[in-house]
């Protein structure tokens, strides 16, 4: 009966391995499987070209912080994947997501838009690690129509940046600090409609 017993534990013991290998075959990779299969958290390939990178984190965030209803639909067309929607109250809307851009890190926005008695305030931030300074910020200047100055890096390579267009209404200012970029965009949309 013991060796009956020892034999059926053996048999089970034998099994569990090619149960085991079955199931994590069927099952779908999470982020945090991938990012330890590989070793960084950048997408693969070449980098997006700076000014290529800057014209896109615009273009998203200008329009998720427009009041358009549709801009969220269109971010998350563009690659964005939205994060849960974050209950704001009536006088707020908030797009929050990330992408994979090639040759940084994931790049994570925050967008929304405030409702004022009389006026309207868009705002959207994007973070990405760039630790190797692909990113240059004299590629804001003219996008949009956007003006400006940035900072020579200095020891450490830290970069900032100001920008603006001429009808007052953008306003951009952008840092990378220890290989992390952060831009804020703050957009005046005007009196409520």
């Amino acid at each position: 009966m013991r060796t009956l017993y020892l034999l059926s534990l053996c048999l089970i013991g034998l099994s569990t391995p090619v149960l085991a290998q079955s199931a994590l075959s069927s099952a779908p990779v999470s982020a945090s499987a991938s990012d330890d299969a590989g070793d960084s958290s950048q997408p693969s390939g070449p980098p997006v070209a700076s000014k290529d990178a800057l014209a896109s984190f615009l273009k998203t965030c200008t329009d998720v912080s427009s009041g358009d209803p549709k801009a969220y639909d269109r971010a998350t067309a563009d690659g964005w994947q939205p994060d849960e929607p974050a209950e704001s109250g009536p006088f707020r809307s908030i797009y929050s997501g990330t992408k994979d851009v090639a040759g940084y890190d994931s790049a994570v926005l925050w967008g929304s838009v405030d409702t004022y008695p009389t006026q309207r305030l868009g705002y959207c931030r994007v973070d990405f690690g760039d630790s190797d300074g692909h990113i240059d910020f004299n590629d804001m200047q003219g996008l949009d129509g956007l003006t400006g100055s940035v900072t020579k890096p200095d020891a450490n390579g830290n970069v900032y940046g100001v920008w603006e267009t001429a009808d007052k209404k953008l306003l951009v200012i952008a840092d990378r600090t220890d290989g992390q970029v952060e831009i804020e965009y703050n957009i005046l949309l005007g009196p409520k409609p």
